[in-house]
């Protein structure tokens, strides 16, 4: 069995508060770890939203019209709350975000409302929803991934009911990530062995912590789109940063050349803060 952490190894359980543990995961974890290790590693599991395309040949990919193609949400009464790409709904009066003088790319236009909705319809309903509860999220980056520093993205809240401006015109006569309208349902997250606080967990054998990673990455849901969790993939966390948005490039029709996904990154403070002007961009080259 892993040796347990000492008292004075932080093992802090997420802002949002740990949601409750399915018995089949509870036990996984048990016997990988422990009895006494384990109400430490179930403090760590985080609540999020998993993403999916609508079902339906009208909001496929262009290279899937399908409906069978589309993934399995952990419940069957998904919400659909926004879509991913198309242009935004900026607000007059808002600056359109620009990276190096060019205007950035909408990666998702999602429906706090319905966000708020999905989230605790179809979960446990042991939490809040820590997000803007009305209007709209926007999601931008550069699509030329040529930032390393994180400044290449941004998150606008978009209050309900503002009146949308027009796009400015090079964006207007550029490509588009085509619109894919997207449903959402609850979903529970583990931290992976990459993850600094489920390692410093199990300080003396590293080999426990990417055993139990494994273990559980096998049994829960990892969506292509997630929303809040862990980090799903092999980019670098930024230190003291939670995922906020992670995207794959497979839910999309983009061309990203080698990369693989991309994902938004707020601070454990902002996000405490609901502080949206901070994220920090991040992608993942194959």
């Amino acid at each position: 069995m892993a040796e347990l952490v000492t008292t004075d190894t932080p093992a802090a359980a997420p802002a949002e508060g740990a949601p409750p543990i399915p018995g089949d995961v509870a036990e996984l974890i048990r016997a990988r770890v422990g009895e006494l290790p384990a109400p430490l590693v179930e403090r760590l599991f985080r609540s999020s939203l998993a993403l999916d395309r609508l079902p339906g040949p009208d909001s496929s990919r262009p290279d899937s019209s399908d409906p069978a193609d589309a993934a399995d949400l952990p419940a069957a009464e998904a919400v659909p709350v926004g879509r991913l790409g198309g242009l935004p709904a900026l607000p007059v009066g808002t600056a359109w975000p620009e990276a190096g003088g060019r205007p950035m790319q909408l990666l998702a236009q999602l429906d706090c409302a319905a966000l708020a909705t999905a989230f605790r319809s179809t979960g446990p309903g042991a939490e809040g929803w820590p997000l803007p509860a009305e209007g709209l999220l926007l999601f931008f980056h550069d699509e030329w991934l040529s930032d390393f520093t994180g400044r290449g993205c941004r998150v606008l809240h978009v209050p309900a009911g503002a009146a949308p401006r027009p796009a400015p015109a090079v964006e207007q006569g550029a490509p588009v990530v085509p619109a894919v309208p997207v449903r959402a349902a609850w979903a529970l997250s583990a931290p992976s062995y990459q993850d600094q606080e489920l390692e410093r967990l199990f300080p003396d054998d590293f080999l426990v912590a990417f055993d139990l990673a494994q273990d559980l990455a096998e049994r829960l849901l990892r969506p292509e789109v997630r929303l809040l969790g862990w980090c799903d993939t092999d980019t670098g966390r930024p230190e003291g940063h939670r995922p906020l948005l992670q995207i794959g490039s497979g839910a999309l029709a983009v061309d990203w050349g080698e990369c693989v996904n991309v994902s938004f990154w707020i601070s454990d403070e902002d996000f405490a803060a609901g502080r949206l002007d901070r994220v920090r961009h991040g992608f993942e080259v194959a």
